[in-house]
């Protein structure tokens, strides 16, 4: 407990995995209602519409999401932390131009378009309302890394993971009572964004109250430098949520939504795993930067040490769990879903791996190595769509699941390789 109240990144991230875990079993509970209200290929038809979102929303972000914690640990290093105030209203306005010109760019595509890629009538029709949908949803995601940025980490986490589930909960509630239709399940989680929009942007002006942060026009960024910062991490970001597209569109496209459901369930057991590196990784981004900005090299050492065995030790924990328990846990959702076992074995062995590799995306974002990081990220995608092509249609869950691993792996390692040539750090837990 001393070491815990004595380390405050320490303490943050432990507060934050709490909080986490409630998240967790919030998801985990709010799934299996899902799969036991509606059928898999509804639950298949949301999946494929979070995921869509998730990747249409670097578009609308520009990165914004990530910048305001590389902003946070910067203007913490050279005393005017007064300035985040402007640098986030600044991002907003970008966030809502960017999120409108996607929009309208998308509007003027002619549908035939789609056709070329064997996209159907109902896949694309979920796509049209995540774009209505997208200015709300990067908002959303921008404001909750805000309330990060002013160190308010528990209300930041409240909304990552238990709030902005809530429409959807009331949704499955109305459903089961057969209050609304099934087909409006859809409706309650994507229409829940406005509120949640509204409310994350209220918080994030309380917070700025609570800081006593006001506006302060001079000698703060310009919405030109915020861009330069933000869109190389934008575009990471796009590659790293591409990978998680391009396996789903595939298996709706080869063997249909039930198919759908059977990997997005497996790959959300997996995220208990990714949930404990994004959490770590969070908390230390804005120390990171200002290690980095101060050129302390020993205390930046350090803190990569720090959190690269945190993270690799309470996964191996978990990992092991879910590895033994595995059958028990698919069948939670109901019987079809151990078909994906063989690819849920395989996800969460690549993701114990992979928390061997400890702060490797945020590293690359917090020490100005934005673009070296999405060109790294550029080969990984077109090594995925390579391997998802080959071995979808023949192996189909197992497939898609190998092509992961093997691009995850691909990026982890270059990203470590690259980072101890260049500035002399050691990101992962073995040398």
């Amino acid at each position: 407990m001393k070491f815990l109240t004595q380390n405050t990144n320490i303490y943050n991230s432990v507060v934050t995995l709490s909080i986490r875990v409630l998240g967790v079993i919030t998801l985990f509970g709010l799934s299996w209602f899902m799969t036991n209200t509606v059928d898999e290929s509804s639950v298949g038809y949301y999946e494929f519409a979070r995921v869509v979102l998730l990747t249409i929303a670097t578009f609308g972000l520009l990165g914004t999401e990530h910048a305001i914690l590389y902003f946070a640990g910067k203007f913490e290093a050279e005393k005017r932390l007064h300035h985040l105030g402007d640098v986030y209203f600044k991002m907003m306005g970008i966030v809502i131009v960017s999120s409108i010109i996607v929009c309208i760019l998308f509007q003027l595509l002619p549908q035939v378009f789609f056709g070329y890629f064997g996209i159907d009538k109902d896949f694309l029709s979920i796509i049209e309302r995540c774009f209505l949908i997208l200015p709300f949803y990067a908002l959303t995601i921008l404001n909750t890394e805000a309330i990060r940025a002013f160190r308010k980490i528990g209300i930041s986490e409240w909304f990552r993971n238990i709030l902005k589930y809530t429409p959807l909960f009331i949704g499955l509630l109305a459903i089961r009572s057969e209050w609304v239709s099934e087909k409006s399940l859809l409706d309650w989680y994507l229409y829940g964004f406005v509120v949640l929009a509204f409310l994350s942007f209220l918080v994030v002006l309380l917070c700025m109250y609570s800081h006593k942060i006001k506006r302060t026009i001079k000698d703060s960024p310009t919405s030109k430098a915020v861009l330069q910062q933000s869109y190389p991490m934008a575009i990471s970001a796009f590659y790293t949520f591409l990978l998680m597209t391009i396996d789903v569109f595939l298996l709706g496209h080869y063997y249909g939504a039930d198919y759908v459901a059977y990997y997005a369930i497996a790959m959300k057991v997996m995220s208990v795993l990714s949930m404990v590196i994004v959490a770590v990784n969070i908390n230390f981004a804005p120390k990171i930067a200002l290690y980095f900005t101060k050129n302390d090299q020993i205390n930046l050492q350090k803190n990569l040490q720090k959190t690269a065995y945190f993270i690799a030790i309470t996964n191996l924990i978990l990992g092991v769990l879910l590895l033994a328990f595995a059958p028990y846990i698919l069948q939670l959702f109901g019987a079809n879903y151990l078909i994906a076992l063989p690819a849920y074995y395989i996800l969460i062995v690549v993701q114990i791996i992979v928390s061997t590799f400890g702060m490797v995306p945020m590293y690359m974002n917090m020490t100005e190595k934005q673009s070296l990081f999405h060109k790294i990220m550029f080969v990984a995608v077109v090594i995925n769509i390579i391997l998802n092509a080959l071995f979808i249609p023949k192996y189909g869950l197992i497939g898609a699941a190998i092509s992961y691993g093997v691009t995850v792996l691909f990026w982890n390692i270059i990203v470590a390789i690259l980072s101890f040539k260049i500035d002399k750090v050691q990101l992962t837990i073995w040398k």
